[in-house]
């Protein structure tokens, strides 16, 4: 059955559909959609071109005089899709490069008929590789734009009868250039199509001249005018310059009553010439005004830009992006989580296996430069980037979401092939050589008077697979090319979606080179609705709407874009799987003009037909959502500046470390200097920076001073940092760890600080004997009473040994005297502590619930490990079967799951970067002497199928360890060599190796039974491991009871290939009491913080009774947020220890809370999380008024106390 039946069933459309304006003019029909059922062996059967009659080939023809462009974007023509001839029937045009476009008439079942030259659509001599179908005039009937190369693009005008007329002049639109590809939109919201034409590049016939054709004038160096459009100028490689390629400018073109004239720079459009793949219209933002966003090839920045509603764009790229692809190709956006926002994904040329990777790196050491400065960053994959909302940010899920790779692509689509209410992947694949063969670089020299195509024509071709994702939740996919029937192996460029056969689901056509066209039909057989959107007005089929709806299983959202993927057009249908769900609960259809359609109890597979209302006839039904975020951003921090680091050479003293070890800070300690009854912090400093004092004026209002006793230290570098009661006078000292790798090892500079308080915001560096001299390069601090003496003792992390990554350095445990002398006394207490590991964080706390408290110690390159207190000495004690080794960075202990003891939080580097580990396949480094030159190196390494490979490349391996050049000689060499058979079998068996085999983000719940300690893991949600988590506080943040998380996330400063993590915003995540929790958006938390965080500090700095929570950033601002009062408007109860003189905060004191029913355990500690410490207040919700407080003191004494009525501040005393 046919979708343009106009039979209106009016008992069908009054019993399916619930009108809520006056006049239900906007829905024209509905449908029903055939029956289906499950057939054949895939979810997609190829159609052969002998069935269907598209029998067109798009071939490599290396006699035709623009054959050069075969290099690029312009070698195939895409595919459209569209009912040319209004006979119900879905058509297709084909793009045929050099040869004549073709239109394929849909006879149904699949069989089509030539009707190219009949419908005068041949396209001439013209090389046309993108040929958007649009209804241009607003006459109901769909009309072809054909975008050319280095001649006038065409506009060819149906008739109505499927008879075309090129008028391409008449509308402004014949213009000449380098244009791949066309998308139309309403910008301007005025009721009719504006356009973006997308400029590639032009190429010249005879390459490169033999030199520059340049001229310096006015100042500069300038390409000489017949030059220009084929060549730029670089003037970042000053001194002197780099002659670039150059692209061919874009256009936007208005549309004014018929008649297109560019209006890009009046619109804030760039019109520099960049190497343009696709352009995607968009609401991003979900304003009503269409954005877009540009992909553009090699180092061309990509762009986004926000639609202001006033006919002008913002680039918003650099704030809402945290970067970009490098080689950016096709474009699609879709909501992949079913949260009403729409995603986009952005397809690069990042192979897909080891071999694929390390051949097309290349001299990655040519680039350092561009990586480092290019603004916004690129990275050479693809990225699916997630929309946070009111954010105003994206997060890129790509490593978690496993689409990061696709090989050598060109289209996407994302689309619901198997009809289950998720949203799935299609991305096509193949060029029509290996242009990116690091074994056959192509040089400037090489292209002087020779074209790029040239070098490359006698060589073979570079087919690939095409690939499918399957959307199975939770942010992940998972590969069905093959299961799906996908797995074609071409030279595929362009890609459309439509229902070729009218049963409601999409089917694809795909464009190859020397191969005909591909038709895939989908035999999905899940319920689903498909709907068509009209218009009276010139945007005839309503281009820009959205549509959304929802059903039992949540929500899913549509926009009304055809032009999507890569020199394509889709049919102008949109399509919802609904999986199991048989009827639709609403649909909200949002309408180019602002006017919305809302209907109720929709049935499944129907076929729906809505025209978009009259201004004035219809009611504006908006959705309207106020959402009071938990936590406001504050003025607490303006005062303060940002955090600085200075640039240390960190790959130059070793140059395979992973990641640099001289940007870990700055650590953040909490206390009441100057006893004026507020909390002040310090911040630390960095090499060349010292610390200050941030003094808390008692409005939560901090000022900064340069913390001046430490001028003399200038030079070391600020870690963990810790204020505590060390001399037994009743003011808060401060002891400091020195780390980094900025100063050889054992340098004076990493010698550690201690600083007597004077109660008055005064410190007085303590002499050196107060401590013993410490010079590794450390970490963390924290303190407890671990010998139960009455004051406070410090255990000191080791993080590393400067130039010997990974070499575990000493860690320390210092007891205390009372009188604020500290001894080491490490390896009395513990057999194996000083070398427990790469040290980042520590947390001391009662796993056991014997009275003493024990260490918790997380490593790099190491497992979690528990040093169990018996009586004073510390033994390092296994808690489950399962050693779990990672890269954790920071720790928090509390009772998460209220059952009465004490559970672990520990942050790692999480799922969505490069790195992969398992039990059975662990991210492995070795340290050792592998090319017998006297001084060790590193190895990273991974597993693909079972073999183990490096994970660095030729030119960094061999750049390293100059033997590798010799020994292996080739990138395809070296690509295919494992491990032992790149380095001696020997040296690797002998070389320290360190493995990671856990790298999420969890919680260690305690499960433990009589005498034996069972930690059970369990990681936290996937929105929990988008970029690796630093600082970590476990509180009860919104008082409901139950213990919740705030994770600190990413990290700025690994090795140049990996590139910035930068893919999180920090995640509030809220418990249920039993150890389950669920992320907030940063629209429910209001926390969006997308620079490289790492300690926080929490607690009530104004008085008011709601915490605050601040975050530091590696070489940027401290932010401050407090719980909203809007959101929380209850009083609270803050409960407070008072202790002895000697441990006045009472740290390691254990309460249990109880009310009714309720139970709550709460400890204090002394330093916790990444290089962090937060307030000891404990705050309740005014329920626990009334509630009894049980408190096992330090000393294991046992007091009970009422919590008084109508009291916002109970404080115990000792």
């Amino acid at each position: 059955m046919t979708y343009n039946i106009q039979i209106f069933i009016l008992l069908i459309a009054v019993s399916l559909s619930t009108t809520l304006s006056d006049e239900p003019t906007d829905i024209n029909s509905v449908t029903s959609l055939p029956s289906r059922k499950p057939t054949g062996k895939t979810l997609f059967k190829k159609i052969e071109s002998t069935k269907s009659g598209i029998d067109v080939i798009l071939p490599i023809d290396k006699s035709h005089p623009l054959k050069r462009v075969y290099v690029s974007a312009f070698a195939c023509g895409g595919a459209s899709a569209g009912d040319i001839n209004n006979d119900g029937l879905v058509d297709v045009f084909i793009a045929n490069g050099p040869g004549f476009n073709k239109l394929y008439l849909n006879k149904g079942d699949f069989t089509f008929s030539d009707n190219t030259v009949e419908a005068n659509l041949t396209g001439g001599s013209s090389w046309t590789a993108g040929a958007p179908i649009v209804d241009i005039d607003g006459d109901g009937d769909l009309d072809i734009y054909a975008c050319n190369y280095n001649s006038p693009n065409q506009l060819f005008i149906n008739d109505g009868k499927g008879i075309f007329k090129e008028n391409s002049k008449e509308f402004g639109l014949d213009i000449n250039g380098a244009i791949l590809m066309a998308a139309f939109a309403d910008y301007d919201n005025d009721g009719d199509l504006d356009a973006y034409l997308l400029g590639h590049r032009h190429y010249r016939n005879s390459g490169n001249p033999e030199k520059p054709p340049t001229v310096f004038k006015d100042g500069t160096y300038q390409v000489l005018p017949s030059y220009s459009k084929y060549f730029q100028v670089n003037l970042n490689s000053m001194p002197g310059f780099k002659l670039d390629t150059a692209g061919a400018r874009d256009y936007l073109m208005m549309n004014e009553n018929g008649k297109f004239r560019d209006a890009s720079v009046e619109a804030g459009i760039n019109i520099k010439p960049w190497q343009g793949n696709s352009v995607t219209w968009w609401d991003f933002n979900n304003d009503g005004n269409q954005d877009l966003y540009i992909a553009n090839d090699f180092e061309g920045p990509d762009f986004l830009y926000r639609n202001n509603g006033n006919g002008t764009f913002t680039d918003v790229t650099k704030l809402h992006l945290p970067h970009v692809p490098w080689f950016s190709m096709g474009a699609d956006a879709g909501d992949i989580n079913n949260d009403g926002l729409l995603d986009l994904f952005v397809v690069d040329m990042a192979g897909t296996n080891h071999y694929k990777s390390k051949t097309s790196m290349g001299a990655m050491g040519s680039n350092n430069q561009f990586m480092l400065t290019a603004d916004p960053r690129q990275y050479m994959r693809n990225c699916m980037f997630l929309n946070a909302g009111k954010a105003n940010r994206f997060l890129d899920t790509a490593y978690l979401s496993g689409i990061y790779s696709s090989d050598w692509s060109w289209s996407v689509k994302l689309t619901d092939f198997d009809e289950d209410g998720l949203v799935d992947a299609f991305v096509s694949n193949g060029i029509s050589r290996n242009f990116n063969n690091s074994d056959n670089p192509v040089t400037k020299e090489k292209l002087i008077e020779q074209t790029e195509w040239s070098l490359f024509e006698d060589l073979p071709t570079r087919p690939e697979k095409n690939i499918s994702f399957k959307n199975i939740g939770n942010l992940k996919f998972k590969d069905t090319s093959k299961e799906w029937g996908l797995d074609e192996l071409s030279m595929a460029y362009g890609a459309s979606r439509a229902d070729l056969d009218s049963d409601g689901d999409l089917d694809l056509i795909i464009t190859n080179l020397n191969k005909a066209v591909s038709i895939f039909e989908n035999q999905a057989s899940g319920n689903r609705i498909t709907v068509k959107l009209s218009s009276d007005s010139l945007n005839s089929n309503a281009i820009g709407a959205q549509v959304k709806i929802n059903t039992k299983s949540g929500i899913q959202i549509r926009d009304n874009h055809p032009f999507r993927g890569f020199s394509s057009t889709d049919q102008n249908i949109i399509h919802f799987g609904l999986g199991k769900d048989e009827s639709i609960s609403s649909l909200i259809v949002k309408w180019p003009n602002g006017t919305q359609t809302l209907r109720s109890n929709l049935k499944a597979n129907f076929h729906y037909h809505f025209v978009e209302p009259n201004l004035n006839k219809s009611t504006n039904h908006k959705e309207t959502k106020k959402l009071n975020p938990i936590f406001v951003k504050t003025e607490h921090t303006r005062d303060i500046s940002p955090h600085w680091e200075q640039p240390f050479p960190d790959f130059k003293h070793q140059p395979l470390l992973p990641n640099k070890l001289s940007q870990l800070g700055p650590g953040l300690a909490r206390g009441d200097i100057d006893n004026d009854g507020d909390d002040d912090l310090f911040l630390g400093g960095s090499t060349g920076s010292i610390g200050r004092l941030l003094i808390n004026d008692g409005n939560g209002r901090l000022s900064e001073t340069p913390f001046t006793p430490a001028i003399p230290e200038a030079g070391s570098e600020d870690m963990g940092a810790l204020f505590f009661e060390a001399n037994g006078d009743g003011n808060l000292d401060l002891y400091i760890v020195s780390g980094s790798v900025e100063a050889p090892p054992n340098h004076e500079r990493f010698k550690d600080r201690i600083y007597f308080g004077n109660g008055k915001g005064q410190f007085t560096k303590a002499q050196s004997k107060s401590i013993p001299d410490n010079l590794n390069s450390g970490s963390c601090v924290t303190a407890c009473d671990f010998d139960r003496d009455g004051d406070l003792d410090l255990f000191i992390g080791g993080r590393s040994v400067p130039g010997k990554y990974p070499i575990t350095p000493l860690s320390t445990l210092l007891e205390n005297d009372g009188n604020g002398n500290f001894k080491d006394v490490t390896q009395s207490v513990s057999k194996d502590l000083h070398i427990s590991g790469l040290v980042t964080s520590s947390v001391w706390c009662d796993l056991d619930n014997n009275g003493w408290q024990d260490l918790v110690v997380a490593h790099e390159w190491g497992p979690i490990k528990v040093y169990i207190n018996k009586n004073g000495n510390l033994i390092n004690t296994k808690f489950n079967k399962l050693e779990f080794t990672g890269w954790w960075n920071g720790i928090d202990a509390c009772d998460v799951d209220n059952d009465g003891d004490i559970d672990l939080v520990a942050t790692n580097f999480g799922l969505n970067t490069k790195y992969k580990a398992t039990t059975e396949e662990p991210e492995l480094l070795f340290y050792g002497d592998f090319d017998k030159d006297g001084d060790p190196e590193l190895l990273e390494a991974g597993f693909e199928n079972g073999e183990c490979y490096p994970h660095r490349g030729f030119s960094c391996s061999s750049g390293a360890m100059p033997f590798l050049k010799e020994k292996m000689k080739t990138f395809h060499n070296f690509a295919t060599a494992s491990l032992t058979e790149l380095y001696n079998i020997s040296t690797i068996g002998t070389s320290k190796r360190f493995e990671a085999n856990t790298l999420t983000t969890g919680i260690f719940i305690n499960s433990s039974k009589d005498e034996e300690l069972q930690l059970d893991y369990n990681p936290l949600p996937n929105k929990a491991q988008l970029s690796p988590s630093f600082g970590i506080k476990l509180a009860d943040i919104n008082t409901d009871g139950n213990i919740d998380i705030f994770l600190a996330q990413n990290f700025y400063s690994p090795q140049i290939e990996t590139r910035p993590m930068d893919n999180a915003l920090s995640l509030v995540l809220l418990g249920d009491g039993t150890g389950n929790f669920t992320p907030l958006t940063a629209e429910q938390s209001g926390i969006a913080l997308p620079g490289d965080s790492k300690s926080l500090s929490w607690g009530d700095l104004d008085g008011d009774g709601y915490q605050e929570l601040l975050v530091t950033t590696n070489d940027g601002p401290i932010h401050s947020f407090s719980v909203n009062p809007a959101k929380d408007d209850e009083p609270r109860i803050k409960v407070t220890l008072i202790g002895n003189d000697k441990n006045p905060d009472a740290i390691g004191s254990r309460l249990f809370i109880e009310k009714d029913n309720t139970k709550l355990f709460r400890t204090i500690k002394s330093g916790s999380g990444y290089l962090s410490q937060s307030s000891n207040q404990i705050t309740l919700s005014k329920k626990f008024a009334g509630a009894n407080i049980t408190i096992t003191w330090p000393d294991s004494k046992i007091t009970n106390h009422i919590i008084p009525n109508r009291t916002k501040n109970f404080k115990i005393t000792y």
